[in-house]
């Protein structure tokens, strides 16, 4: 589906490094794939001075805590998170892990505060990625192929097609 989508896009080169592994020995179910695991190998290909970012929605990202090793996660790379209307500078620090948040009474005061502008404290950094203009998660797009409804309106049309075809998310 990421190389469907970015098939036009001069600049992107789909990876494979989270592709599941194919290994007779591993049998018909692979064991799952955790982000801290593909940063680590990303790690071992990259020079000291790179800065490795991670993408993900707000949505997502609300969920953090509960990835695996999240706070050496959060470590590794710098987090770019796309907001979305509704949510708040304190939504996002209230997402990380227990160890890394903020004193409630020093996120309070954002909580009617835009997701904007960045976060930095000791061991993490998060971009808050402006001008999201879609109000839609990888959750809705899921449940929406689930129930057959059309996908255009959220994906290009070729990866729309393609879930449609290979019957993805039913």
């Amino acid at each position: 589906m990421v190389a469907l989508a970015t098939q036009d896009e001069r600049g992107f080169m789909p990876s494979l490094l989270e592709a599941p592994q194919t290994d007779a020995k591993l049998g018909p179910n692979p064991p799952a794939n955790y982000s801290i695991d593909t940063l680590r190998r990303l790690k071992q290909t990259t020079r000291k001075s790179d800065r490795l970012f991670l993408l993900l929605g707000i949505d997502a990202f609300r969920d953090i805590a509960k990835w695996r090793e999240a706070s050496a996660l959060l470590a590794m790379c710098d987090f770019v998170v796309a907001s979305r209307p509704g949510y708040s500078l304190r939504d996002v620090a209230e997402s990380l892990p227990e160890n890394l948040r903020p004193p409630a009474a020093v996120t309070r005061p954002f909580h009617k505060q835009a997701a904007t502008g960045d976060l930095v404290l000791p061991g993490v950094t998060v971009h808050m990625l402006e001008g999201v203009q879609q109000n839609v998660s990888g959750t809705a797009i899921r449940k929406a192929a689930a129930d057959g409804k059309p996908l255009a309106r959220w994906l290009d049309q070729r990866v729309a097609d393609y879930v449609r075809k290979q019957r993805l998310y039913r």
